[in-house]
C-alpha cells in the first residue's frame, strides 16, 4: 500500500464533519517556527546512541502530530543516519493523516468558499467544474472516500501516476459489481457505486488522457462507459430529486466531450443513441467521432450512424456525402477530432470498413454471407433520402423487401463486388444528372377555397 493511500485510509472515516471550532482560513494551520525547531531537534534525537532517548523522542514526535510532519519528511528523505530515516518513515503516515484531516476540517469550515485550500484534486476540480455551492457540495461527498482522495492525489502528481490510480480505481469499482463465490459461508453481495464515486472517476478521466491509463487483459474494455450507465448515474441523468444531479450532469458533459479512446467509443456507441445520454449536446458530436475514429469496431460505427441519422437525415446529408467521398475537411466538423488542429486538414475515413456480415438463405438451403461496408450504409441512406429504391442500385436483402422507415444496417448488402461497383457508378451518374438538371419539386396542391357562407332565405 502506498504511503498516501495509508494516510488517506487513516483519516477517511473522519471526513464527514469538520472539527468543532475549526478555522476556515488555511493560514491558521501554519506550524510556528518554535514547533518546527522542536520537531527537528526531536528528529535528531532519533539517532541518539541511547535507546531510551530514541524512544522518548519518537513518543514526543508522535504526540506533536501534524506539527512534526515537515521535520519527519526531511528526516525520512535526506538524513544520513539510517535509524533516523527508518523511524521518521514509520511516524510519517500518522502525522500526514493528522495534517490532511486538519486541512479537510478547514475546508469544511470555509462554508462560503472564501479561501484557497491545499487538498487533493481541489484546484483541478475547481478549474474544471467550478467553485459554486453545488460543486463544493459534491466535492465534499467525494472527500468521504479515501480511495477517491488517493486517486485525486495521484492526479496532482502527474498524468502517469494519475493514470495508474484511475486504472486501479476502475478495477476496484468493477470488482465490487461482480458476483463472487461465498467466503466462509457468507455470500458476497455486489455493491453498486455511489454517485460521488462515479463522479470522481469520470472527472479524473477528463483530466488524464486515455493513453496514460494502463489497460491490460480484460481491463482493456473497462472504463467510465461501464459506470456512467450504473443505477446512481442514470437516476441523476434522468432528473428528479437526486442529490448533486445538476453538477454531476455537468461532469458527464465534460467527460463525453473528452472521449477519444477507440475502445471507449466502441462501448459508448449504443448508449449515446439509446439511453438518456442523448439529451447531452456532446453526444451528437461524439457519435460523429465514433464514425471517424480509427480502431472503433465496425458494428459500433453502424450503431453510431443509425443514432446520428434518427429523425435528422437531411441535416446529416453532407456528412454522408463525406463518407461516400472517403474524405472530410476537419474544419467542417469542429471539435469532432480534437487531435487535428489544422482546420484545413483533409482526412481519409476508411469507408471500406466492415460494418456487419449479412446472411442470405438461398432456396438451395445454403446460406451466403455478404459484407455491408460503411460506405454501403451511407449510400443506402442517400438513395432513400433522394426518393430512390435500394433494389434499383443493386442492394439485396434476406427478407426480400427493405423497410426504409427502419433502414439501419445489417438488413441489406451487395452480393458481389461487381454489383457494388455498379451501384456506386449509377449513383454517381445520378448526382451528375441532378447537378445539371435538378429534380423539380412536386407541385403543391392548391388549398381548397373556403366555402361561401350560406345566406338564409328571406322570411
Amino acid at each position: 500500500m502506498s504511503r498516501i493511500k495509508a494516510v488517506l485510509l487513516l483519516c477517511g472515516a473522519l471526513l464527514a464533519v469538520p472539527a468543532l471550532g475549526a478555522s476556515p482560513d488555511p493560514k491558521d494551520l501554519a506550524v510556528s517556527p518554535e514547533e518546527l525547531s522542536k520537531a527537528r531537534d526531536l528528529v535528531r534525537r532519533l539517532g541518539s546512541e541511547f535507546y531510551r532517548e530514541r524512544e522518548d523522542a519518537q513518543a514526543a514526535l508522535t504526540k506533536m502530530g501534524r506539527a512534526a510532519r515537515q521535520a519527519l519528511v526531511e528526516g525520512a528523505g535526506s538524513d544520513p543516519d539510517p535509524e533516523i530515516r527508518q523511524r521518521c518513515a514509520r511516524l510519517l503516515p500518522r502525522a500526514s493523516s493528522d495534517d490532511l484531516k486538519a486541512r479537510i476540517d478547514t475546508f469544511l469550515a470555509d462554508t462560503e468558499g472564501k479561501y484557497d485550500h491545499d487538498l487533493p484534486g481541489l484546484k483541478t476540480f475547481r478549474k474544471s467544474v467550478g467553485s459554486t455551492e453545488k460543486a463544493r457540495a459534491l466535492y465534499v461527498e467525494i472527500l468521504k472516500s479515501p480511495y477517491n482522495l488517493d486517486m485525486f492525489a495521484a492526479i496532482d502528481r502527474g498524468e502517469n501516476e494519475g493514470g495508474r490510480a484511475i486504472s486501479d480505481r476502475r478495477t476496484a469499482m468493477w470488482n465490487d459489481l461482480q458476483q463472487r463465490p461465498a467466503f466462509n459461508g457468507r455470500p458476497f453481495v455486489p455493491r453498486q457505486p455511489s454517485l460521488p464515486d462515479i463522479a470522481a472517476l469520470l472527472f479524473a478521466e477528463t483530466i488524464v488522457p486515455s493513453d496514460h491509463i494502463p489497460k491490460t487483459g480484460i481491463w482493456t474494455w473497462v472504463n467510465g462507459a461501464q459506470f456512467v450507465q450504473q443505477n446512481a448515474s442514470m437516476q441523476a441523468i434522468n432528473g428528479g430529486s437526486v442529490p448533486h444531479a445538476d453538477i454531476y450532469k455537468e461532469i458527464v458533459a465534460r467527460w463525453l466531450a473528452t472521449r477519444t479512446d477507440p475502445q471507449e467509443l466502441t462501448n459508448l456507441a449504443y448508449q449515446l443513441g439509446n439511453t438518456n445520454l442523448r439529451q447531452f449536446k456532446e453526444s451528437h458530436l461524439l457519435l460523429r467521432r465514433v464514425v471517424l475514429t480509427d480502431g472503433v469496431q465496425g458494428y459500433a460505427k453502424g450503431q453510431a450512424l443509425n443514432s446520428l441519422l434518427q429523425n435528422r437525415v437531411k441535416e446529416e446529408l453532407p456528412f454522408l456525402r463525406a463518407i461516400l467521398k472517403n474524405q472530410l475537411r476537419v474544419g467542417d466538423y469542429p471539435g469532432v477530432l480534437p487531435d487535428k488542429k489544422n482546420p484545413d486538414t483533409i482526412i481519409s475515413l476508411n469507408n471500406d470498413q466492415l460494418i456487419q456480415q449479412v446472411w442470405f438463405n438461398r432456396p438451395t438451403g445454403q446460406a451466403e454471407m455478404h459484407s455491408c461496408l460503411m460506405k454501403d450504409v451511407a449510400l443506402a441512406y442517400l438513395i432513400v433520402q433522394g426518393g430512390g429504391k435500394l433494389q434499383d442500385y443493386g442492394f439485396e436483402t434476406p427478407q426480400g423487401a427493405i423497410n426504409t422507415n427502419q433502414l439501419g444496417f445489417g438488413q441489406y448488402a451487395f452480393t458481389s463486388e461487381e454489383k457494388r461497383t455498379a451501384g456506386f457508378v449509377k449513383y454517381g451518374w445520378k448526382q451528375l444528372k441532378d447537378a445539371v438538371d435538378p429534380p423539380k419539386e412536386a407541385p403543391k396542391e392548391p388549398k381548397p377555397e373556403a366555402p361561401m357562407p350560406t345566406v338564409p332565405p328571406p322570411k
